[in-house]
């Protein structure tokens, strides 16, 4: 140190800091009008500076002298001379320059713009940093942002119904009440209170607080970073995935946390308004998602099964269902409306058809408050959705049989057996309107005489003549045109803004203009007839006899994906991909990454070609399902990328004549995969067994086992069925029957449902002839539906099934309202 000394400034014996000196003369300019020339080498920032120059006092100019390394020893030297509370408020001071939060530094919009770029498993880790970081990270806006990100859609009209519903009026002496007693936490955590150590001696196992995760169970191998479904109702965090392992290790006890760990489904402001809390909802989502990727759910099934009554007398071809409404149509010519909440009829059977009803759909809203039906009798009748009556019918709507049906504000379109469309006005119709049908010659469209060509008359004589009533308005489901084009029957039809998408039997989509009855594209892929469709303005998704389900972009006609899964006629599909916001970019993307990717094979000599599987490499098999492998690309010049795109949550599920439903899936490549596999008639056992008492389940299961087991011995070769045979599956039956009043949980044959037509069966297997005493229940799938939470399914089966996801979780069924389908 002696050597390292000034020669003009010897050590003093005792150290003497002077106060602060200016250094700068009088006349410099003041810091704050210090000119910025865009460059600057000091190596503190100004926030740096900030916390050191308060109340600090300058050093004498030999300790400024010296190193680094020896100012540090003399500081040690120093603090090593003072008190230990002395150290410690030194040390105190310096926690500012050590350790600087960004979150309290930083305004919330900024953390806010920042912490939306991360991932949520990120964030939940993140949010465990400090009780800032917590607050800033589970904000209730920040959550919202993230799930739109995801694809999901919400009820926005159900939100606001219920944050109203939610809301109270605060007095002012109640607003300062909450305010004095509110602790909002935004600066740095406060120390921790020293406690005697006999307390946490004293404290037992059952006084501890639950922990920020549960219990780690085993690791979950399928990858996909879906939220947690602990069962563990104690731990109410956020965490999407409690079975990864920690970055560092938890301590046994936790203080409390604000805001609270438990997350509800409100959060109410100081003056009383109420809000939706979507930190909440978002995770509700996601373990909502997790209980369809794995295949958790409850089985119900219409009428209760207390009521069997209630039930259809026939098979049931067509349903829909919105809220808590079910609406279906069946063999027996009935339509019933049905609550599904309580699992019963709302009001009687709708009669007015004379044969079965094939399609139907209904709107419960009070300003629509209708349900419209189609029949294999050739009529469309519209009801009065509240209280079933029949406000009007279109006798021979059609030559043949209707097939389906669909409308929106302007328009109702069907279709038919007849080979035709047609399109109705729903609400009273003037030539000046904007939904008034142009007339286009050659379209393949036929109009009504009184279909007026508003291009070849001048609009001030249109206007005139409907001042002087020589013009009238065509009234209500009024015929606009026939559209005629396919060769075989219209088998299904979907409407989205000014496209109508019909499937027919003679293998082909087209898709026409609803106003001029153009054909404005024709699809073909599918190799038999065409069963269902379905539309979302970026991907047609279609179902055939020939037992695919295929995927085409809608702006180029491609097929960009053909899903092999079913063993029959896919007769009924629905899809949800779940597009984020912003994905016309993102689709785009990945389109031309696949192109060049082809391209380049090509180039490289590579066997890819966008023939038939027989042109390509001997042994490969094609994969149309949503490879993106240049030797499946089976179309180029695609808007979208093989498979369809959409989100990591997108599924399709299809109902079939094979007695199955399937739910499709992504991989990790992106390519669709059948999940799982539902039936029918283990749904309605499942139903009906949920419906039991604990002793009648453990009956009908040991009853279960037994006919199981005399089926297996009645297929032997050789065996005889005796009478006492015969006469104990009859008394086991009967039991499951009178069992506390419930239906059997074995299916058992329904009197007036008819066989499924022998000719499509393809199993040739030889089975021994059945007896008498057990027939066989076939439950070939009409009609399927599913939104956010379920699966609802008609078959031949007079009993409609559903599958509900929310698997009787009451904080998920909480927020399953303010969902909707992907």
């Amino acid at each position: 140190m002696e050597g390292e000394s000034m020669p003009d400034a010897p050590i003093p014996q005792t150290l003497r800091l002077q106060t602060t000196v200016s250094e700068f003369p009088v006349s410099s300019l003041s810091p704050s009008f210090k000119l910025d020339e865009g460059y600057s080498d000091e190596t503190r920032s100004q926030a740096d500076k900030e916390l050191g120059s308060d109340n600090v006092m300058t050093l004498p100019n030999w300790v400024l002298a010296q190193s680094e390394a020896g100012r540090a020893e003399l500081a040690y030297s120093i603090l090593r001379s003072l008190r230990t509370s002395s150290i410690a408020a030194v040390v105190e001071r310096l926690n500012p320059i050590l350790h600087m939060d960004p979150v309290i530094k930083l305004p919330p919009e900024i953390t806010w713009e920042i912490f939306s770029y991360l991932e949520p498993r990120m964030l939940l880790n993140a949010s465990l940093a400090s009780r800032s970081w917590r607050d800033r990270i589970l904000d209730s806006g920040l959550w919202k942002f993230l799930y739109i990100s995801e694809g999901w859609r919400m009820d926005v009209p159900a939100i606001r119904a219920y944050e109203q519903e939610h809301f109270e009026a605060i007095s002012p002496q109640t607003r300062k009440s909450r305010l004095r007693h509110s602790e909002p936490d935004l600066e740095e955590p406060k120390h921790k209170k020293r406690v005697p150590p006999t307390w946490l001696d004293s404290r037992t196992a059952e006084d501890q607080g639950p922990t920020v995760f549960g219990p780690a169970p085993e690791a979950d191998d399928e990858g996909d970073h879906l939220m947690t479904d602990d069962d563990d109702r104690a731990t109410e965090s956020l965490a999407i995935n409690p079975k990864l392992p920690l970055p560092n290790p938890l301590p046994q006890v936790f203080p409390p946390l604000y805001p609270p760990l438990r997350s509800s489904l409100l959060l109410r402001s100081p003056n009383g308004s109420a809000k939706v809390n979507f930190t909440h909802l978002y995770k509700q989502r996601r373990r909502l998602e997790a209980n369809w990727h794995h295949g958790r759910y409850t089985n119900f099934q219409l009428p209760d099964p207390s009521y069997p009554d209630e039930a259809h007398r026939e098979c049931v071809y067509a349903i829909q269902f919105e809220g808590r409404w079910l609406v279906s149509g069946s063999r027996d010519r009935t339509v019933r409306v049905w609550n599904l909440d309580t699992k019963r009829l709302w009001h009687p059977p709708l009669v007015g058809h004379v044969k079965s009803v094939l399609c139907l759909q209904f709107d419960p809203r009070p300003e629509e408050d209708i349900i419209i039906s189609g029949s294999s009798d050739r009529t469309v009748i519209i009801w009065k959705f509240s209280t079933g009556e029949m406000l009007h019918q279109i006798t021979r709507a059609h030559a043949d049989s209707v097939l389906n049906l669909k409308f929106d504000h302007r328009y109702l379109v069907t279709c038919s057996k007849d080979r035709t469309v047609k399109v109705w006005n729903r609400r009273d119709l003037l030539p000046n309107s904007k939904h008034y049908p142009n007339i286009c010659r050659g379209a393949g469209a036929t109009y009504p005489s009184y279909i007026i060509d508003i291009k070849d008359v001048a609009p001030n004589m249109i206007e005139a003549g409907i001042a002087n009533d020589q013009i009238k308005a065509l009234k209500p489901y009024t015929l606009l045109m026939t559209i005629e084009g396919h060769g075989a029957a219209v088998n299904a039809m979907q409407i989205h803004g000014d496209d109508i998408v019909t499937a027919s039997g003679d293998r082909m989509i087209k898709v026409w203009n609803i106003r001029t009855g153009a054909c404005s594209k024709t699809l073909m892929g599918h190799e038999k007839g065409i069963a269902c469709v379905e539309f979302d303005s970026r991907r047609i998704i279609s179902g055939s006899n020939d037992n695919t389900v295929r995927i085409y972009d809608h702006i180029s006609g491609a097929e960009v994906a053909c899903l092999r899964g079913h063993s029959n006629l896919v007769r009924t599909l629905q899809a949800g991909f779940g597009d984020p916001p912003g994905a016309e970019e993102t689709l785009r993307q990945e389109t031309q990454a696949v192109e060049n990717d082809f391209y380049a094979a090509q180039e490289a000599g590579q066997a890819v070609d966008l023939g038939h599987q027989e042109q390509r490499r001997n042994g490969y098999e094609t994969n149309t399902a949503g490879s993106r492998d240049p030797r499946d690309i089976s179309a180029l010049g695609a808007k979208i990328p093989p498979g369809g795109g959409g989100s990591n949550w997108a599924r399709i599920v299809s109902g079939s004549y094979d007695e199955s439903i399937l739910i499709w899936h992504k991989d990790r490549e992106g390519r669709w995969t059948p999940a799982h596999q539902l039936k029918q008639h283990d749904a309605v056992a499942n139903a009906a067994r949920a419906n039991l008492s604990q002793v009648a389940r453990t009956t009908v299961a040991a009853q279960a086992q037994q006919l199981q087991a005399a089926q297996v011995l009645m297929t032997l070769p050789g065996t005889q069925v005796g009478g006492q045979t015969a006469n104990a599956n009859a008394a086991a039956q009967a039991g499951l029957a009178n069992q506390n009043n419930q239906v059997p949980a074995v299916p058992v044959a329904v009197p007036n449902a008819q066989p499924p037509n022998p000719a499509h069966h393809h199993h040739h297997h030889i089975h021994p002839r059945r007896p008498p005493l057990m027939p066989q229940t076939t439950a070939r799938v009409f009609k399927l539906q599913f939104d956010s939470r379920k699966i609802i399914c008609a078959s031949v089966d007079p009993r409609i099934v559903g599958w509900d996801f929310a698997n009787d979780d009451e904080e998920i069924i909480e927020a399953c309202p303010f969902f909707q389908r992907l």
